[in-house]
């Protein structure tokens, strides 16, 4: 066998281990789907569009089943006219308007929207039907309470240490030592 033939062999053993490797780190993404292509909740609200309404990490803060409850997340209109949002929940009716190209964040004290209830217990989720340019979508909308701190400052009748009073912190599960 000659030099050649050898390097010819040596060459093409290295391409097809070269494949064989770009095959064995690209195949996972061949028939799995990318996490960062999906769309989700990164809190505890939801996602949904509405028209040209875009509701963003909506959720309802209350605390207890028949007080007044505190509409939370964002409303984004990318559009050149403003557009205005109704929200239904457990009978009560709000409007928001959303002027043009804005995110209206709910969370600003500005922005307050309050229902008088929302008509289920926190740790739940109610029925919310959203209308904006006659077009009208129901979700199930969470309800939260001020169990997590962050949710604290918007519970409209104010926040309530015996909200939190049975909950109790464990001790650390430990592994035994080998």
């Amino acid at each position: 066998m000659t030099t050649a033939q050898k390097f010819r062999g040596r060459r093409t053993a290295t391409a097809a281990a070269i494949a064989l490797l770009a095959v064995g780190m690209t195949g996972c993404s061949a028939v799995n789907l990318q996490a960062t292509t999906m769309q989700y909740s990164a809190s505890d609200g939801i996602v949904f569009n509405v028209a040209d309404a875009q509701l963003r990490n909506m959720m309802l803060v209350t605390g207890a089943e028949g007080e007044p409850a505190r509409l939370i997340g964002s409303i984004v209109n990318d559009t050149d006219k403003s557009i205005s949002v109704e929200l239904t929940v457990d009978g009560n009716s709000t409007t928001v308007d959303v002027p043009k190209k804005t995110s209206l964040k709910l969370e600003d004290d500005a922005n307050k929207v309050v229902l008088p209830s929302a008509g289920a217990a926190p740790g739940s989720h109610v029925e919310a039907t959203v209308t904006s340019g006659g077009n009208s979508v129901s979700e199930s909308m969470p309800i939260v309470n001020g169990a997590l701190p962050a949710y604290r400052p918007f519970i409209p009748s104010g926040y309530d240490e015996s909200t939190v009073e049975h909950l109790q912190p464990t001790e650390p599960i430990l592994e035994p030592e080998k």
